[in-house]
């Protein structure tokens, strides 16, 4: 149900009143239409299993940062994060541990960056985490606050087995020149 539709007047006769249902239906086709819509988009800019920025998104968001701090200076920080052996909690407690792991550090990340911060899935066990503002110090600390907030984390497996895990961190920023492929291979790199 999207809502009512009141029409007030004085009488309606009966081409008038189909008139309106037949009003009625298509603003209800289009209202469809468009929450359908929303739902691909978000399909395509959002992780379904983390909630996060997909690959694309993210690559899509630091295009745009480093563009941003070209025009008005400053850096772009980036932090690359990896889940330490993380084949093997999928080989001892399955994938579906493996996936509660994942949505663990998503919400790791969330509560680790700020609101302008695109925190993203950005493969597999990998996630990316785009600092508009940031240099290299300010990304490191913002790592170590994550590797901080994670290794305190107990997280159950689905039958309930405590696991502590945790992940290693690639940090780099920007200068005026950088692209967005040398700040991936820098973070990589480090």
């Amino acid at each position: 149900s999207f809502g009512r539709l009141l029409l007030v007047g004085d009488g309606f006769d009966a081409d008038e009143r189909m008139t309106a249902a037949s009003l009625a239906g298509q603003a209800v086709v289009a209202l469809e239409n468009a929450r359908l819509h929303r739902i691909v988009e978000r399909q395509a800019l959002v992780d379904g299993l983390t909630g996060l920025a997909n690959r694309r998104h993210a690559d899509e968001a630091l295009v745009g940062e480093l563009a941003r701090a070209e025009r008005l200076g400053g850096p772009v920080g980036l932090i690359l994060a990896d889940v330490d052996d993380f084949k093997s909690v999928n080989d001892r407690y399955g994938h579906p541990t493996g996936d509660i792991v994942l949505r663990d550090l998503a919400d790791a990340l969330r509560e680790s960056v700020r609101e302008i911060d695109t925190a993203a899935r950005w493969g597999g066990e990998e996630f990316a985490i785009i600092l508009p503002g940031t240099d290299l110090e300010g990304a490191a600390q913002v790592a170590e606050r994550i590797r901080s907030t994670l290794a305190e984390r107990e997280i159950l497996s689905v039958d309930g087995a405590p696991l502590h895990v945790t992940a290693s961190f690639g940090v780099a920023a920007s200068n005026a020149t950088t692209t967005a492929q040398a700040l991936i291979e820098a973070a990589d790199g480090s």
